[in-house]
């Protein structure tokens, strides 16, 4: 589709659906984990820590994805600042 044929009020919205995914994959990448939109199956959100990735179904609301991310960006920052041999499982904090 051409820029030309776009809704303004659909275009505009998905420039700011992009930013939004720009500012979390800044913020989670100063932590050496990257934020990806992909088909996860039945799940919402699955965080693979081994692979330092955050993936994000396609199908989450923004409003749902905004706290979740916030909330696994709190849970890497405190990883980040522990000591390696206190990590801890998402499962377990």
């Amino acid at each position: 589709m051409l820029l030309s044929e776009r809704k303004p009020g659909k275009w505009r919205q998905q420039l700011n659906v992009n930013r939004w995914m720009q500012d979390w994959q800044m913020k989670f990448g100063s932590f050496g984990v990257q934020v990806i939109v992909a088909d996860v199956a039945q799940s919402f959100l699955v965080v693979d820590v081994a692979e330092r990735t955050v993936i994000l179904a396609p199908s989450l609301k923004l409003s749902a994805a905004e706290r979740m991310l916030e909330k696994v960006y709190m849970w890497w920052k405190r990883q980040n600042e522990m000591p390696e041999e206190r990590l801890c499982s998402l499962v377990s904090c």
